[in-house]
């Protein structure tokens, strides 16, 4: 994979909603104005890239046809314009190869690969998986770490796995977050020249002061001048006025306005609380694919308060009756 290749992949990485009915009938009209609607508002190439059934497009839920309709749609809308990347998620490493080389060969830049996950994985067993798709699709692999979706003790990616990593020439970045914060900072001071890292825990700008390249936007789907002002302010090094944004429109409401405990939520994929996310931004994408547990009233209702208190209202861009 070229080093031109590997610099694609930066700015705000937006995992886009997968857009359906009630019956959970893909909405590819609807799919395909959203993904021509944040590139008209500045999501393109040097600033974003555009990711297909990420966690938040609910990758895990979809079935093979419907991953290659999401495919198509994306490669096919964004024309080059943007940057581009789909979510692999398998425990079987051919079935992952089948889904890459499909990706590529629809001429999408990059897939974001996540670990083989039923029991815990040994270190073997991922370089394995990494290593099999990695020889065998030719697609630029963002490597996802997801410590939290493993049974416990949890699995994190190693200092020992990323270093192994560097031996394989298609991966060239990293989904990072951890939930130990030396570890954290510690992998991206490590191997920050390496990969691409990517923010996906967002400590203010504590990430982007060691090196990262991007991160992880679910707002940039409803409000991509916003998302892309907070880029420029971290690439541009300006870190404490990001810092003080990010204070009031990340964290205090979800401190201040909203306890820890009102929070708490427990759950297989992300559909429930994501598309709810963006549906209290004006941006209804359908309903969370079965057989995932809705959430509480209790639990919408603190975090619409969260969201009102935030001020990111005052930044969205998006209008649900573009896709009438």
């Amino acid at each position: 994979m070229s080093r031109s290749s590997q610099e694609k992949l930066m700015g705000v990485v937006t995992s886009l909603p997968t857009f359906c009915d009630d019956n959970y009938n893909l909405l590819l009209d609807r799919q395909r104005k959203h993904i021509r609607w944040v590139i008209d508002h500045g999501l393109k190439e040097g600033s974003a890239v555009l990711m297909a059934s990420g966690g938040l497009g609910e990758g895990y839920f979809l079935n093979d046809d419907e991953f290659k309709q999401i495919v198509d749609v994306l490669a096919d809308e964004t024309r080059g314009e943007v940057p581009t990347m789909v979510g692999v998620f398998e425990l079987s490493a051919r079935k992952a190869v089948e889904k890459a080389s499909y990706a590529a060969q629809a001429g999408i830049d990059f897939i974001q690969l996540s670990p083989p996950h039923y029991m815990v994985p040994s270190e073997e067993d991922v370089f394995g998986h990494f290593r099999y798709v990695n020889d065998h699709a030719d697609i630029g692999i963002m490597a996802y770490n997801i410590p939290w979706a493993m049974p416990n003790p949890g699995f994190d990616l190693t200092a020992q796995l990323l270093s192994q990593f560097t031996e394989l020439e298609n991966v060239v970045g990293v989904k990072w977050s951890s939930h130990n914060m030396q570890h954290y900072l510690g992998m991206l001071r490590l191997f920050g020249d390496c990969f691409n890292f990517i923010d996906n825990r967002q400590t203010f700008s504590l990430g982007a002061r060691l090196g990262m390249k991007g991160y992880i936007s679910h707002w940039g789907n409803a409000a991509p001048k916003l998302a892309l002002r907070w880029w420029e302010l971290l690439k541009n090094g300006k870190y404490d006025e990001f810092d003080q944004e990010f204070l009031k429109m990340k964290f205090d409401p979800y401190i201040k306005v909203v306890a820890p405990e009102q929070q708490k939520w427990v759950g297989m994929g992300e559909g429930p609380t994501a598309r709810l996310s963006l549906k209290l931004l004006g941006l209804d994408s359908g309903p969370p694919f079965p057989s995932q547990a809705m959430v509480s009233d209790e639990y919408i209702e603190n975090a619409r308060r969260a969201v009102e208190a935030s001020g990111v209202l005052e930044h969205v861009e998006w209008d649900q009756s573009l896709l009438e």
